[in-house]
């Protein structure tokens, strides 16, 4: 597990060139969804962008952001790999992995998805029709990155043995609505759907200070 911990940093450190870039990253979807005339519906999958890059880049700066962003998912692709891998070794299954391979299936469609807090990257999108567009593509990456980094921390547990017949979650189709995990589980999923108020969900009101007593 020490070696996934040193390949998770390694993707944090990419990851943190990528938010810098991130408004060089959109402005590259737009120019790519305006010559590929896609401009009327979001960003969904990860093979859009793929695409975008293969057909329909307009300049060296746009393929190279849209390079660094396909390269973390591979990344990613590659410690979840090492990590089934690992646990069909054992005969065992676990919710946080099959949700994150949905996560970065390439056309699994991940217009919905929405990190919140700790995540800043929705915030820094400038209106509401920018997080409509591009809201799902620029989270997919902090949500893999948590359930690897949290797997590979301990945190998950994994299912009982599938040899025994015990039936597997079912994960939707449309990411991030994610069906029979244990409470849990399913409670740190559901922070990421749109609408849910995600890391806010349960925090106290802010009260201005001086009220402190009331």
């Amino acid at each position: 597990m020490a070696d996934v911990r040193e390949q998770l940093l390694s993707i944090e450190e990419k990851y943190k060139r990528f938010k810098q870039q991130q408004f060089i990253f959109i402005t590259a979807l737009e120019r790519s969804r305006e010559h590929a005339r896609d401009k009327t519906e979001p960003v969904s999958t990860v093979a859009q962008v793929q695409r975008y890059m293969n057909h329909h880049c307009s300049n060296s700066t746009d393929r190279r952001i849209f390079l660094l962003f396909l390269e973390i998912i591979s990344d990613l692709g590659g410690v979840l790999k090492h990590l089934e891998s690992s646990l069909s070794s054992q005969n065992t299954s676990c919710e946080s992995l099959d949700t994150c391979r949905e996560l970065l299936g390439p056309n699994s469609n991940i217009s919905q998805l929405r990190a919140h807090y700790p995540h800043n990257d929705i915030n820094r999108l400038s209106c509401d029709e920018a997080r409509n567009f591009y809201g799902g593509i620029v989270s997919v990456i902090p949500l893999a990155l948590d359930l690897l980094t949290t797997y590979s921390k301990g945190g998950v547990q994994h299912l009982t043995p599938t040899a025994t017949g015990t039936s597997q979650p079912t994960v939707a189709k449309n990411v991030g609505m994610v069906a029979d995990l244990d409470k849990d589980t399913s409670e740190k999923l559901s922070r990421y759907k749109k609408g849910t108020g995600g890391w806010h969900a349960g925090k106290p009101a802010w009260k201005p200070p001086g009220n402190t007593g009331k």
